[in-house]
């Protein structure tokens, strides 16, 4: 299996943590990409272009992190996750928020680095940042006891979120999430797939 992706991507550095917490790392060759410029090889397997997206020793592509990361559960370990797993929906609007977290993060350093920036549409990326972390830290019981997609994908979105706008305390801002990060970061799947700028 191939996966099509950027290295500083949290969404893609979903797929590879989950890939190390499956012990399939080996079996996933990863090839850098850069989607805004020509890339036939992306195109003929996603025609979007866009990344993370696995191909298939068939040839195949599987677009989209979250369905990269429920395929690879399905195939090499049907029940990973699910015993910690209380609430399924709960559990899927988590991984819905986190990406959408994800995306305002994006955005918003989109409109910082314009000429010139523009700090109030960045601003209010931001601060769906903001309300998402605020809404898990204070309502997600298990977070410290539980490994999930979700779990993972709060991990390298917080991690990311650090490395892109190192002038906000996030963990002071959010100190649950903070103190659980610390020890979350330790995992061997997360050294492994640091976020490298």
């Amino acid at each position: 299996m191939e996966l099509f992706c950027s290295l500083t991507s949290p969404n893609a550095r979903r797929v590879r943590v989950l890939a190390h917490e499956l012990g399939i790392e080996d079996q996933l060759k990863i090839k850098v990409v850069k989607p805004r410029e020509s890339s036939e090889c992306l195109w003929t397997v996603n025609p979007i272009g866009k990344v993370p997206t696995l191909r298939l020793n068939d040839g195949s592509g599987i677009f989209d992190s979250l369905i990269i990361c429920d395929y690879l559960i399905a195939t090499y370990s049907t029940d990973w996750g699910l015993e910690q797993q209380t609430d399924l929906w709960q559990h899927k609007t988590r991984l819905s928020l986190l990406n959408q977290t994800s995306d305002a993060g994006s955005q918003a350093r989109k409109l910082l680095v314009q000429e010139p920036p523009q700090m109030k549409a960045a601003d209010f990326q931001l601060s769906k940042v903001h309300r998402s972390l605020a809404h898990l830290e204070t309502t997600w019981g298990t977070l410290e006891t539980e490994l999930s997609l979700a779990s993972i994908g709060l991990a390298c979105t917080f991690d990311w979120l650090l490395d892109r706008f190192p002038g906000i305390s996030w963990a002071d801002l959010y100190p649950r999430i903070g103190r659980w990060f610390d020890e979350f970061k330790t995992r061997e799947s997360m050294q492994k797939t640091q976020i490298h700028s």
